[in-house]
């Protein structure tokens, strides 16, 4: 007889019982094994699964028009430690500063299509530095996308973090809020209820809120030369508050206003939008509260206790120097 013959009955059954289980353990295995798709498996269009993307671009821009003979007083200025935030934080983006010969160039080779000759004479028109610096922002965002700040921000955070990770696959447009009324009174400067601040904006390639503010920006830079002032682009000098409301923040709040309403039409005024504390998505635009790129503010709602709100991402030093342009 076998070996197995010689085991006892009870124990050759267990055996059998064990070696059918065992095998029965296998053949489901196998045939997940063969059934289920493998990492390395070809995959059909119904299986594949594309990653995408990162919307916003690690590009950094801040832009500088050097006054003539400032190069040495510019070494010993402090921002140069505020730009080292950005770079520390972002190692990762690729960072441009931006001067005016640069940014002339840039314009001249971006925009070449017939329709875009009275955006380029303009652009390269305009003098004053502040309405210069306002233009090119929109224009490197359009074409590049990446994030924009002003030379006088701090980073709080990298920038990897400033949109909450379900929102990354939907968000290809992050603005602040710079000015909320709520309860308060209005300013003199502000017209709104609410604006969006332009000191920092984030941005996808390709977004239309940017050739749209650049449209209302040249309608408005054609009315204050022709019409208001009666002179030439180079010897346009507006006020702040028409430069503001030219190309600055109370220009670009009535051009985003205008998209968040084409997503969301029950929106009727800027103060429907007053007091969002977290990040919020309105159609492809990212809100964020206003300690996100607002904080210390002595209004709005802001964090001003000298603390450093978790919402934090970039601390705006207020310096101005376009207005002295």
């Amino acid at each position: 007889m076998g070996a197995l013959a010689a085991f006892p009955w009870r124990k050759r059954k267990d055996l059998v019982g064990f070696c059918a289980i065992f095998a029965f353990l296998t053949l489901l295995l196998t045939f997940r094994h063969h059934t289920e798709p493998s990492q390395y498996a070809i995959q059909t269009p119904e299986t594949l699964e594309t990653p995408t993307a990162p919307l916003i671009p690690q590009n950094i821009w801040q832009i500088w028009f050097q006054q003539e003979g400032a190069a040495e007083h510019y070494v010993h200025t402090p921002q140069l430690r505020e730009t080292a935030t950005w770079l520390g934080m972002n190692p990762d983006h690729h960072y441009r500063l931006v001067g005016r010969q640069w940014g002339d160039d840039y314009v001249q080779e971006q925009f070449v299509q017939a329709t875009d000759k009275d955006l380029v004479d303009t652009y390269l028109a305009v003098s004053n530095h502040g309405l210069k610096s306002d233009l090119l922002r929109y224009l490197l965002l359009y074409t590049e996308g990446g994030v924009y700040t002003d030379i006088d921000t701090i980073a709080m955070k990298p920038i990897k973090d400033w949109v909450p990770p379900h929102l990354r696959d939907a968000a290809r447009l992050v603005i602040g809020i710079e000015f909320d009324r709520r309860d308060g009174g209005m300013w003199a400067e502000i017209p709104h209820d609410l604006q969006f601040c332009q000191w920092t904006i984030a941005a996808a390639p390709g977004h239309p809120v940017f050739r749209a503010m650049a449209d209302r920006a040249l309608a408005s830079l054609h009315e204050l030369a022709d019409v208001v002032y009666n002179t030439t682009m180079d010897e346009l000098r507006p006020t702040s508050f028409e430069t503001m409301n030219s190309t600055g923040p109370a220009a670009w709040t009535d051009v985003v206003f205008e998209q968040i309403q084409q997503a969301w039409p029950d929106i009727t005024t800027l103060a429907n939008l007053s007091g969002i504390q977290e990040p919020t998505l309105f159609g492809d635009i990212l809100i964020l509260g206003i300690d996100g790129f607002g904080m210390g503010q002595p209004h709005s709602g802001a964090t001003n206790d000298g603390s450093i709100p978790e919402a934090a991402l970039v601390k705006h030093l207020f310096r101005g120097s376009w207005r002295n342009s």
